[in-house]
């Protein structure tokens, strides 16, 4: 069933009902928390931009993330916090801007319990049920009293009536992935308590819940909604089943909860279960919520890579769950809602499943890397322009495509120029090695298409183009210089370099020639003529799948990311694949989450790593490494990938820049960067235009 259905009929964007709140779709924004408050845990301006932009988009509730009850005990350090009467103004001052909209918002409410950072911010002991220690510092927690409960509990009632004072449309409270105080009272693996709350039978582990929302709703009124998260299922040997959870939702309906929202796995540092990567597959809790919302007759939501509209239709048409709740897919395109239930599914800009967003935590400040816009809706100007110019951008990858687009998008008259014969730059190679890249590299060819962006394809810019067609500003987005390492035996027919792959994908001209294989000679002609623009990402894998130029046992040496995805793309049809490198470790340009689920997809794969070696040469056969000061070791090789590193290359520019006024750079030629790079600077300068 498609959500281009009319909204009359379409399950997604039929209203729904949670106790006494009104949605105007079935759509929910998850709760994700993103370091955009203020140091005193109060909304800040980006704050209540970002989530106006999703209000605006047409999401029908929006959940904010973890707000805790104590503004002592906080998740980061700028947790939102309900702990006090004098944050209610602020806060009524969001929830007007989102209701302006259309839209509901409500608070997630927790108190960090053994997961906060109350050690480190106040000198005081973090709580919980047992001693255990932080998931993410390791620091032990204080376990508490059964007389220190009645204080907590008041804390989440008072908490409730200042989220009901200041316009909130409900409360949702956090109980799921086995973490903060109410999920570690939940779970047999970190409740090891012996008393009326203890974590090895059902009325223990729900005891503090229950009191809670009984509280909560004396405090605030049974009509006010309130909705609980939990995880249908833990997925760890010591945690709760699907089985537990069936059996205690009914009572906890019956102590007041309204909806569930239920997602699934338990807490570790790299949120492993709680935000996943592409191998997990889609909507991979929705057997958990189908499974609650059996037993119970309250809605219920499901969440977990949920980023295709239609799938989420289907969903709702099978029964599965009553409300979608989805997360980075609102990161990626705030205006999801509205384009799908518009039908404009080819305009919206989907989540990759790069994990950047969980990765760019680590600087405390939440980005993604498909959408420079999210986290910068009140600093970056997509404005129309009020005297329209005209922008020549040269190199149609990502970076240049995003400044053209949103240059179009303002106004501006685009002329986009490419060498090769195809639209995508670097970004085809890796979409052709990760299938989700391929929907980035679709959403910016449509959009350069729909804007109107005139394309001049298979075009060398240099100095005498920019005289003729005296531009009034030129974005350059040529990409860096790929450098392959200079090892004796690189010259052997079995050896084949970065360079050579992104010509035989893109038709450049930058690969060797004479001496080449026969089938890359063939493939690079392909590529550079008519028929090559018939090679989308999507026919060369299932071209891959029949045939692949590459022995049954291949080496790459190199270990960055581009490597690593290709190392996997040739494990995953078949080939026994070593990776060699100089450095300690995989992937440098990612952070600490891609990089483990790199490392396990490899290990799943049997893909050998080879870290800390030097290559000395290749052979017939075999490449030589060794680890100083030990012996040369001989890695067998039917084939040898050389993958190369990217430097900057700002020669083009330099052509240039004395032949226009304006000249800016974007992607690559000022340095690797990756997609997020590549997206951050075009948006910048296209809103700079």
């Amino acid at each position: 069933m498609s959500v281009r259905r009319t909204a009359e009929t379409s399950h997604l964007f039929s209203p729904a009902r949670i106790a006494g709140m009104q949605l105007r779709n079935r759509l929910v924004m998850s709760p994700m928390e993103t370091c955009y408050a203020t140091p005193d845990g109060l909304p800040s301006a980006q704050y209540t931009a970002y989530f106006e932009a999703r209000a605006r988009g047409g999401v029908g509730l929006i959940t904010l993330g973890a707000c805790t009850v104590d503004e002592r005990h906080r998740e980061v350090p700028t947790s939102i916090h309900f702990g006090t009467d004098d944050v209610v103004g602020a806060h009524r001052e969001l929830t007007k801007t989102i209701h302006a909209h259309g839209a509901c918002i409500q608070p997630q409410l927790a108190h960090p319990g053994p997961d906060g950072l109350a050690p480190f911010m106040g000198g005081e002991d973090n709580v919980g049920p047992s001693e255990v220690g932080s998931y993410l510092t390791g620091t032990p927690c204080h376990a508490l009293r059964a007389d220190e409960l009645p204080a907590i509990v008041d804390r989440y009632r008072h908490a409730a009536r200042r989220v009901r004072d200041a316009g909130y449309d409900g409360i949702e409270l956090h109980a799921a992935h086995g973490y903060m105080l109410l999920g570690s009272f939940l779970t047999p693996s970190r409740n090891r308590r012996t008393d009326d709350y203890r974590g090895d039978r059902v009325d223990g582990r729900i005891r503090l819940i229950v009191e809670v929302i009984e509280a909560i709703k004396r405090e605030v009124g049974a009509e006010f909604p309130l909705t609980l998260r939990i995880s249908g299922y833990e997925g760890a040997a010591d945690g709760r089943t699907l089985e537990d959870s069936q059996l205690i939702a009914p009572r906890l309906v019956a102590a007041g909860v309204d909806a569930f929202h239920v997602s699934g796995g338990v807490i570790d540092r790299l949120t492993t279960q709680m935000v996943t990567g592409s191998s997990y597959g889609d909507a991979h809790n929705v057997f958990a919520a189908a499974a609650i919302k059996r037993v119970v007759d309250v809605p219920v939501m499901t969440v977990g890579r949920i980023h295709d509209p239609e799938l989420a239709e289907r969903i709702l048409a099978r029964g599965d769950a009553d409300l979608i709740v989805m997360g980075r897919p609102l990161l990626a395109d705030p205006e999801l809602p509205a384009k799908a239930r518009a039908g404009q599914l080819q305009q919206i800009r989907r989540c990759i499943s790069c994990e950047h967003c969980i990765d760019s935590m680590e600087g405390m400040r939440m980005r993604c890397a498909v959408n420079a816009f999210t986290g910068r809706e009140s600093s970056l100007d997509l404005r129309p322009v009020d005297s329209p110019r005209h922008i020549v951008v040269v190199g149609a990858g990502p970076g240049g495509m995003e400044a053209a687009r949103v240059a179009a998008e303002r106004g501006h008259r685009v002329t986009l120029y490419e060498r090769s014969r195809f639209l995508g730059g670097a970004l085809l190679a890796a979409a052709t090695v990760h299938p989700e890249n391929e929907t980035l590299l679709d959403f910016l060819t449509s959009e350069i298409r729909r804007l109107g962006v005139e394309t001049r394809m298979g075009v060398e810019v240099g100095a005498d183009l920019v005289r003729e067609v005296r531009p009034d500003a030129v974005v350059v987005a040529t990409g860096g210089r790929l450098v392959v390492p200079e090892i004796p035996g690189a010259a052997l027919p079995h050896v084949v370099t970065g360079r050579d792959l992104r010509a035989m994908v893109g038709g450049f001209s930058e690969s060797r020639e004479g001496d080449a294989p026969w089938w890359l000679q063939a493939a690079k002609r392909l590529s550079a003529g008519a028929a090559g623009t018939l090679m989308t990402p999507t026919r060369i894998r299932r071209l891959a799948r029949l045939w692949l130029p590459f022995g049954a046992r291949v080496v790459v040496i190199g270990a960055d990311l581009a490597a690593v995805e290709l190392a996997e793309f040739l494990a995953g049809h078949g080939r026994r694949v070593s990776v060699v490198d100089r450095g300690s470790g995989i992937a440098p340009e990612v952070g600490a989450k891609r990089r483990a689920e790199h490392m396990d997809r490899l290990a799943r794969l049997g893909v050998v790593l080879n870290t800390d070696l030097r290559v000395e040469r290749i052979e017939p056969g075999a490449v030589i490494v060794r680890r100083e000061p030990g012996p040369e070791t001989r890695i067998p090789a039917d084939s040898v990938i050389l993958a190369g590193t990217v430097e900057a290359d700002t020669t083009p520019a330099d052509a240039i820049r004395n032949h226009v006024e304006e000249v800016h750079l974007v992607g690559d030629c000022t340095g690797l960067g990756l997609l997020r790079k590549a997206v951050e600077d075009g948006a910048r300068t296209g809103c700079a235009l």
